[in-house]
């Protein structure tokens, strides 16, 4: 036997497109949200209903699944942690074509087998459920989650939360009591709202706080490491970092600096800076860094990061910095740009002026030498002669002297015993890249009184005509000192300028295959990043067209009923000696649900006995009546239970009349 159970919650007239308006103005897409609304309502109402298959329900509800998957691993991509807020504002639009599929259906509801695997092999039962009020408040969470103004969109979710529980209301109640009830129902709504919003904030707090907390999810931005290690190893790899798309002719080399350090200690530098938060211009994407100039420089730029939290590669002079998908920008003392957006292939647009923009003049710590360097790096600054040079001359016998005395290279062999690296690099092999250079030449700096500091960066040369941008690869990240000279920050780099051609000279075979596999991951970053909201996301645009289209497809299909046909032969059905008993029944809030029989009714309402008839001895003459017509007396018989049933008269109805259940 099959059992058919059939669970619907009724809606006002336009309740779901109200939803979908109210969705489509908080998450920025009312565009989206009036098509999709307009196209609910008119299958709604359209005169034509297709008599969807079982199979056909399942199929739609597999095709949202994986919209579904596809959208959250894509948000996931380009937000990290705060993709849960995108998927949830991009919901309405993976769940529509199943709401869609049953607004367009006969039965206007869904198999809860399309829902669940484990009922799809079970024949003997068929559950069916309404999802239209689940897919409303699945509307009203992505609302949530915009922007709109709190009080008005608590008053409008009221609104279409009281307007579903009114057209629900039991018709036995008093008005009195479905007024006090609704409103009892908004203050405790209004009060949960409220503590979840509370609740919410907290959650979120204590949830960042967790997740930042992590060695994974922090780069450390307040240090780097020298030749033990960190650009040494990145220069073992031709990976592309960086890609440059210049507005106007760019000269070459361009440096790009991360981040400058003032502290060195142990093989390491450093600097104690916290970052602040930099104001964001009303109603645009920009951050201003610097003070503008009247002949700026612009570039795009796409830098590959790993974390959440990522120090930006900028050019001397900037002044600007536009793009969507940054969440944040902050900056520390020494002028390090620090930018808050989801891991993968970030763009951003840089404003640079001619000159170098101002930072905060040196302090103690841009003087300083470690005690365990003094000696090495005062015997250095004596032959070269730095004690009665000025400061640019300084700079300059420096820069010589590395030159002259110094050679380039990856490669380091082992030092001594109880012997300092940079101490080893200086007096024993004199060979080092650009760590050592670096390190060393901000120390002799501030041996001969003038305040340094050391600076990490990426040189920008090479032209990739792939990707028709200007790249810079792991191998190109460099380092180099800072000096303060003539009341500003001067760049000094002692590394031996033959090093990029070096660094090409041990390109690998592979690379331009390495290019192509990495131009490929680049753009499909793009696609699921940046690029997807440029386009106005035109891969959820697809999904209003595509279910028209289907629409229309199954418009000829032979399975298409007219629906105002079907309510015609409703309504034609001639009556039954029952139907004021039902009437009676209906008026007081109790109806047969679909599939419902007799009996089992007449027990849910209660309506056993009364005037002295049992609700048995009608039901008997009204199956003797149903399927043995040829008794005509059973008519009249029923139609005179009835009215006694009811205590009153009612209408002669004719014996060869058929039934109606």
């Amino acid at each position: 036997m099959t059992l058919a159970v059939t669970a619907r919650i009724p809606l006002p007239p336009g309740w779901l497109a109200a939803a979908l308006l109210l969705w489509g103005v908080c998450a920025d897409a009312l565009a989206s949200a009036i098509v999709m609304a307009l196209l609910l309502e008119a299958v709604t109402f359209a005169p034509i209903k297709w008599n969807t298959a079982i199979r056909d329900f399942h199929r739609a509800t597999d095709l949202t699944s994986v919209l579904f998957a596809i959208v959250t691993v894509v948000q996931f991509q380009r937000h990290g942690v705060h993709g849960i807020y995108e998927l949830l504002r991009a919901a309405p639009y993976c769940f529509f074509p199943l709401v869609l599929t049953q607004r367009a259906s006969t039965a206007q509801t869904l198999p809860l087998s399309a829902l669940f695997y484990s009922l799809r092999r079970r024949a003997d039962e068929i559950r069916r459920i309404d999802i239209a009020p689940a897919y409303g408040i699945v509307c009203l969470l992505a609302a949530s989650a915009g922007d709109a103004h709190p009080r008005a969109f608590m008053v409008a979710c009221a609104a279409l939360v009281l307007g579903m529980l009114w057209a629900a209301r039991p018709a036995r109640w008093q008005p009195w009591q479905q007024l006090a009830t609704l409103v009892l129902g908004a203050l405790l709504a209004l009060s949960l709202a409220l503590g979840l919003n509370a609740a919410r904030h907290g959650f979120e707090a204590a949830f960042m706080y967790w997740m930042s907390q992590h060695p994974w999810l922090s780069s450390a931005p307040n240090r780097a490491v020298t030749a033990i290690g960190h650009i040494g190893r990145l220069k073992l790899s031709d990976r592309i970092h960086v890609r440059v798309t210049p507005r106007h002719e760019m000269t070459l080399p361009l440096i790009l600096q991360e981040a400058s350090y003032d502290t060195f200690h142990y093989g390491s530098w450093s600097v104690q800076e916290s970052f602040e938060a930099i104001d964001q211009e009303r109603g645009r994407d920009r951050w201003i860094v610097g003070t503008p100039t009247a002949t700026p420089r612009t570039f795009e730029v796409a830098f590959q990061h790993r974390h959440d939290l990522t120090l930006l590669p900028l050019p001397a002079g900037v002044y600007a910095i536009d793009s969507p998908e940054i969440a944040e920008l902050q900056r520390n003392r020494v002028g390090a740009v620090m930018g808050e957006a989801p891991p993968g292939a970030l763009h951003y647009t840089v404003h640079a002026g001619p000159s170098p923009a101002s930072a905060a003049p040196p302090r103690a710590a841009d003087r300083a030498v470690p005690a365990a360097y003094q000696a090495v790096i005062a015997r250095t600054a004596a032959n070269i002669g730095l004690a009665e040079a000025t400061p640019a001359e300084a700079a300059a016998r420096i820069k010589a002297y590395f030159l002259d005395n110094f050679t380039y290279s990856l490669v380091q062999r082992a030092s001594r015993g109880r012997r300092t690296p940079l101490a080893h690099f200086l007096e024993d092999t004199r060979r080092g890249h650009c760590e050592h250079f670096a390190t060393a030449a901000a120390l002799l700096l501030r041996e001969a009184g003038i305040p340094a500091r050391y600076a990490v960066g990426y040189v920008v040369e090479e032209y990739s005509p792939l990707e028709d941008a200007y790249v810079a690869r792991a191998r190109h990240a460099h380092a180099w000192a800072e000096a303060w000279i003539d009341g500003r920050w001067v760049m000094l780099d002692a590394t031996p300028s033959v090093w990029f051609g070096l660094e090409e000279a041990r390109v690998s075979r592979w690379q331009s295959v390495q290019d192509v596999i990495g131009w490929l991951w680049y753009r499909y970053q793009r696609l699921a990043s940046a690029e997807f909201d440029a386009s106005g996301n035109w891969l959820l645009w697809l999904v209003p067209p595509l279910a028209l289209m289907l629409w229309l497809r199954l418009r000829r299909s032979p399975t298409a009923v007219r629906a105002n046909r079907r309510r015609r032969a409703a309504s034609a059905r001639p009556p039954t000696p029952l139907d004021p008993l039902l009437d009676e029944l209906a008026a007081q809030g109790f109806e047969p649900r679909p599939g419902e029989t007799l009996a089992r009714f007449f027990a849910r309402a209660g309506q056993i006995e009364r005037n002295g008839i049992r609700l048995a001895i009608l039901l008997e003459h009204y199956y003797r009546l149903r399927f043995a017509p040829a008794a005509v007396d059973d008519a009249a018989t029923l139609e005179a239970a009835v009215r006694r049933y009811l205590g009153r008269d009612m209408p002669s109805r004719t014996a060869a009349s058929s039934p109606r259940r």
